[in-house]
């Protein structure tokens, strides 16, 4: 009888595990709901991209600038018109740059790298909670008005 009931127990353990295993993958997973090409928006020397991506209750405004020394990554994730938080990744491609002069380097191409799949590095990881940066807080909502507002009001509120 005591053999009885500890398998029911752990069959209903089993059970309320997976369930609840199954609802948290549910809640991260990311949905895609807007894409925009940036390229000839003329914000960024080589252009860039926005995407609107939907994960639970909130959302992310994925922004990627391009320039000739690398690339600017943004992830803002909000809730309606509250910014929660904010990560910024700075990349720049390895040896694209010659050292020899400091005044210079930002400006003399090496011609002699071999580019393969892995020519990015990253540079800068920064992270912001809130809207208290101004710069960041400026900045998404700059790249959230170019969503139209019934996307926004549809996935975002």
């Amino acid at each position: 009888m005591l053999n009885k009931i500890f398998n029911k127990t752990y069959i209903f353990l089993f059970i309320f595990l997976v369930a609840c295993g199954s609802s948290a993958n549910q809640n991260t997973q990311k949905n895609k709901i807007f894409e925009l090409d940036l390229t000839n928006e003329q914000i960024s020397a080589e252009g860039g991209a926005i995407e609107l991506q939907k994960s639970g209750n909130n959302c992310s405004l994925i922004l990627n600038l391009y320039n000739e020394s690398g690339q600017e990554s943004y992830n803002f994730q909000f809730k309606a018109n509250d910014l929660i938080k904010t990560s910024h990744l700075t990349y720049r491609y390895k040896n694209g740059l010659l050292v020899t002069d400091d005044d210079l380097k930002d400006l003399i191409a090496d011609d002699n790298t071999v580019s393969n799949d892995n020519d990015m590095e990253l540079v800068s990881k920064k992270y912001f909670i809130g809207n208290k940066n101004k710069s960041i807080a400026k900045k998404f909502k700059l790249f959230k008005q170019k969503i139209p507002k019934s996307i926004l009001i549809k996935n975002c509120n």
